[in-house]
């Protein structure tokens, strides 16, 4: 019961972080205190690391590009620490295969585009970039727990 209610109460606030204990509770067929204590559990763990607001960035005027980076394997964890740290990436990996970093971008225009660009390019632990610009956004955001 605890997983199943556990993967319940993750699923539906992927749908909407918004939604309250009670509303929750009524979703999963559970009490509420017991859907508060296993929230706060999945919080304390760090499955739930936060509530955010999903965001349409085209909107917003923003273009989104994901970059690839070759880096040298004891140079990943620098790059994808200083990465980490750009506000325009808003996810960054550790990957496998020729291009070890993989990052998606959110950049509110083209030169911006272009100073990340050259900021990578000039980095001495990169050895090549790879930049691919998103034409169009079918999903994001989207979670494997809800099931469709």
């Amino acid at each position: 019961m605890t997983e199943s209610l556990d993967r319940q109460i993750v699923a539906a606030l992927c749908r909407d972080g918004r939604t309250d204990v009670r509303s929750l509770a009524e979703g999963t067929d559970a009490v509420a205190t017991t859907v508060q204590k296993h929230l706060r559990a999945l919080e304390s763990d760090g499955v739930i690391e936060g509530y955010a607001a999903r965001l349409d960035y085209g909107r917003l005027g923003y273009e989104t590009a994901v970059v690839e980076l070759a880096v040298e394997l004891e140079a990943v964890d620098d790059v994808v620490t200083r990465l980490g740290d750009r506000r325009e990436f808003v996810t960054v990996y550790q990957t496998t295969g020729e291009f070890t970093v993989f990052a998606v971008g959110k950049f509110e225009s083209e030169a911006a585009v272009a100073d990340c660009l050259r900021d990578l390019h000039d980095d001495p632990d990169v050895d090549s970039v790879r930049l691919n610009a998103v034409s169009s956004v079918v999903r994001e955001g989207g979670s494997p727990l809800l099931g469709d």
